[in-house]
């Protein structure tokens, strides 16, 4: 190499440091800009100057050359837009932000933006489908990271819509399932998820059991300081607190319980710092003085309320002042200002698409404007028709998108392979084959697997089952074995030993009294020969019925019930069931659900008889469970646990349950299912 040849690579060289350092200086000010226009966005007070900060750092990150930063300023901008109320906004970025998140295969970052965007479509936009989607997709990501800060989070924001929706029990459980994967985490989700479940137990009026959980939700706000929240906030919780606890005493007719809480609620806040919680408790605290009779401020406390939701726009907080309004001016006498009232609530309602309210409205005007009551009775019963079609199809709508997120999960790990299907073929095809066939059989496996893990514990039910008459049959024959000893040894071979003895010593003589005897000796033995035989029909008949079925375990279920009533029980099993074709979890279920029977019967029926028939009919079998005690009212018991453990069983089996019952008629439980 020539000196001329050296220069050259060194000035080719250089050039190229330069060019790097240049590089690196432009990307560290284009970074600083970014983060420095962040800032700003979070310092500045006014919303439409932190959305101007925003918009600039959307501009300039959409020429930011290095991919691996983009997703995570995406992000930070959907917070941005979403913490200032900018919602279309913030799904934008949002969208941004979780393709390029997917696209590197970022599942925990995915998972947060998910849920965030849940939360955009919850809160910002009020469309609860989408919002249910995103949830749902998040709550698949966070339980296959083991995320259960994440996971809880988004059981708890499922089981809000579920509750918006007016399905509280579906609610409680996914509130329940929040709460025990939530333990020992952020307090405010705690709270949250008590303070949640005891709405939804209210609204399944189910009163106790709410007040419980409201109790337990005012011991996680002492738990607040410790967290570092201000006593103002603190506050503010306790009271919202209260007036959710109040409204339960209220629904109770317990009006001064209610009348004290709402009362030490106002006296913890402000109706300048929290004005529309102020609002809501004047409102109701009028309304329970109201119902109590003590009409003391009571009308001043309504039009107070109304007027300060009125100044703030609270739509909802207006509709609930002019329904109340509506009732209180009613019991005055002063029908037209209350019927004034009520109509506004009815078109305002209307406006909002508020079904519980359209109705309340509609129901009172019924009761108050006697000349157009049909008409409202007639939209009344309109109404309702269609709250209870909505809610069939926001039931059937959820567990669509519950399914449908599973089938996009499903197909996008599908794609996965693909891909790798496609890498790996340009690669080495016959590795790939290799590895398909590998694939292909673990999740074999893997599927039969589930399969047997789903009926395992069926299996081991029905062993128990099965057991425990094992255990019967085996005493049983234990019994009957030291009958045919005892009878072998006491009566057969000392007998076959006398007549021996006799025998030897009389063959040793011939005269005719020695004839005479033996023959006698001669009977004996055939009477030991009777006595064999009749052993031997014993062991055969203990033989026979070794072998219990499934049929012997039910009809000895039933045969084995004692109560104080002395009922007397019978059972009859039709003989052409196979039980031994039923899988164990539909035999498990059907013994579980006699059982149930049988347990009620001995709790509550007061009955002499009662009777148990299980039947084929065609291709279904049909249980029969009849007594003739004292009866009951079924729609007043329709929500105890025994009849909720039946209906579920007989979902489980596919069935259908009819239950036939009137005080001092006896009762009859019907389950029919296919098999």
């Amino acid at each position: 190499m020539n000196n001329y040849q050296k220069i050259f690579f060194f000035l080719v060289f250089f050039i190229l440091v330069i060019s790097c350092k240049d590089r690196e200086e432009e990307l560290s000010i284009e970074d600083n800009t970014i983060h420095s226009l962040f800032k700003k966005a979070d310092d500045a007070s006014d919303i439409d100057i932190r959305k101007m900060y925003l918009d600039s750092v959307m501009i300039k990150v959409k020429d930011y050359p290095i991919e691996d930063s983009l997703p995570k300023f995406y992000h930070k901008a959907c917070k941005g837009y979403y913490n200032s109320d900018f919602y279309d906004d913030a799904l934008i970025s949002g969208r941004k932000s979780l393709y390029l998140y997917n696209k590197a295969k970022d599942s925990l970052n995915s998972a947060e933006v998910m849920y965030l965007m849940g939360s955009i479509f919850y809160h910002g936009k009020s469309e609860r489908d989408s919002a249910f989607a995103y949830y749902t997709q998040s709550e698949k990501l966070y339980q296959k990271l083991h995320d259960y800060d994440g996971l809880g989070r988004s059981k708890l924001y499922k089981a809000y819509i579920y509750y918006n929706s007016g399905e509280y029990q579906l609610c409680e459980t996914e509130a329940v399932r929040a709460l025990a994967l939530l333990q020992g985490k952020d307090v405010i989700d705690l709270y949250n998820c008590h303070n949640l479940i005891a709405a939804a137990l209210a609204g399944q009026k189910m009163y106790s059991q709410a007040i419980e959980y409201y109790e337990f939700a005012m011991r996680q706000i002492e738990s607040f300081s410790k967290a570092g929240y201000s006593q103002e906030y603190i506050n503010y919780y306790r009271a919202s607190c209260y007036n959710n606890w109040g409204e339960v005493y209220v629904d109770m007719e317990e009006y001064d319980k209610a009348i004290d809480l709402y009362s030490n609620a106002l006296k913890l806040i402000s109706e300048k710092d929290f004005t529309s919680l102020y609002a809501k408790l004047l409102n109701h605290l009028a309304y329970a003085k109201f119902k109590k009779g003590d009409m003391k401020d009571v009308e001043a406390n309504f039009l107070k309320s109304f007027k300060i939701r009125d100044s703030i726009n609270n739509a909802y907080g207006i509709i609930s002042s002019e329904i109340k309004l509506g009732e209180f001016y009613a019991y005055k006498k002063d029908t037209v200002l209350a019927v004034d009232y009520l109509k506004e609530a009815y078109h305002n309602a209307k406006e909002l698409k508020s079904g519980d309210d359209i109705l309340k409205a509609l129901d009172k005007l019924a009761l108050i404007d006697k000349k157009r009551s049909d008409l409202y009775y007639s939209n009344y019963k309109a109404v309702t028709d269609s709250l209870q079609l909505v809610a069939q199809e926001n039931r059937d709508k959820f567990a669509r998108i519950e399914y449908e997120t599973d089938r996009l999960q499903d197909e996008k790990e599908a794609l996965v392979k693909r891909n790798g299907f496609i890498i790996g073929v340009s690669a080495m095809v016959m590795l790939f084959i290799g590895a398909v066939f590998i694939i292909y059989y673990l999740n074999s496996r893997n599927k039969k697997l589930l399969l047997e893990q789903e009926h395992q514990k069926a299996n081991e039910e029905i062993y128990q089952l099965m057991f425990e008459q094992q255990n019967k049959i085996d005493k049983a024959r234990e019994e009957e074995k030291s009958r045919i000893a005892m009878e072998l040894h006491d009566g057969i071979l000392n007998n076959i030993y006398a007549v021996r003895l006799n025998l030897e010593f009389i063959n040793r003589k011939s005269d005719d009294e020695s004839v005479v005897k033996r023959k006698e000796y001669i009977k004996q033995l055939q009477t030991v020969e009777s006595e064999i035989r009749s052993v031997s029909h014993d062991l055969s008949r203990n033989a026979v019925f070794q072998d219990k079925s499934f049929k012997d375990v039910l009809e000895s279920l039933v045969m084995s019930q004692k109560n104080k009533f002395k009922t007397a029980f019978d059972v009859a099993v039709d003989g052409t069931i196979n039980w031994d074709e039923m899988p164990n979890i539909q035999k498990v279920n059907v013994y579980r659900i006699i059982q149930e029977g049988l347990q009620n019967i001995n709790k509550y029926s007061v009955a002499q008889n009662a009777m148990v028939e299980i039947n084929k009919d065609g291709n279904a079998i049909s249980i029969y469970i009849k007594d003739d005690g004292i009866g009951f009212d079924p729609e007043k018991v329709k929500g105890g646990i025994g009849l909720r453990n039946l209906r579920k069983r007989t979902s489980v089996l596919n069935g259908k349950l009819d239950i036939l019952s009137s005080p001092g008629q006896g009762s009859k439980i019907k389950i029919v299912f296919p098999n």
